[in-house]
């Protein structure tokens, strides 16, 4: 089973090629608005030194969110034009689980959400115990669940990714047209066009 992996809901850009759950090739790039310009070109470059063609894999599974509203928006793109226009299956999974499943034990897997808010969940070894969601941490951080965890704020060093974790909890996408992101949040503009239209 030949597969690529790729999350950009934060500011790690991660692509990775796995076979039969071996992760065999990756690239990194660190970054905070740009990734849109950098991820085709980084699959491109895994995919030669391996010297694969996209047709060649069995699977693309894409970090789904929650995270960066844009980098959402390139990861779904990107994945729903590669394996609509090359055949591939298309798989999705959190981008927080994507981004700490390497990790051993309970995890408390939180992303900068800003405003005093976080992108949150817990896991533990592959297994859902809380499910994603967008928290204010001070109460979040007053959470058994979160007290009781390894807590991983996902950043340029924070993050472990074990791609066979990462398959095993993907999920198909039956249809790669009706495929959106998992914001969590509303967008400052749909709140600021809310405020707009209520007075």
């Amino acid at each position: 089973m030949k597969r690529i992996l790729f999350d950009v809901s934060s500011s790690i850009m991660y692509v990775g090629y796995s076979k039969d759950d071996l992760l065999i090739d990756f690239s990194i790039r660190i970054a905070t608005k740009d990734h849109a310009k950098y991820l085709v070109d980084r699959i491109d470059q895994v995919l030669k030194r391996n010297k694969l063609k996209l047709e060649d894999l069995d699977e693309l599974i894409i970090g789904i969110g929650p995270g960066s509203y844009t980098g959402l928006r390139i990861a779904v793109m990107v994945g729903k034009m590669l394996a609509f226009t090359k055949s591939v299956k298309l798989k999705t999974v959190s981008s927080l689980f994507f981004l700490t499943s390497g990790y051993e034990g309970r995890v408390a897997a939180l992303m900068d959400a800003r405003r005093g808010y976080v992108f949150s969940a817990v896991y533990e070894n592959g297994q859902t115990i809380l499910e994603d969601g967008y928290r204010k941490f001070s109460e979040f951080s007053e959470n058994p669940l979160f007290q009781k965890s390894r807590t991983v704020f996902i950043d340029e060093v924070n993050y472990e990714v074990n791609p066979k974790l990462i398959a095993e909890k993907a999920v198909l996408v039956e249809n790669v047209h009706d495929l959106i992101p998992n914001y969590l949040r509303r967008t400052e503009a749909e709140n600021n066009h809310d405020k707009k239209s209520s007075r």
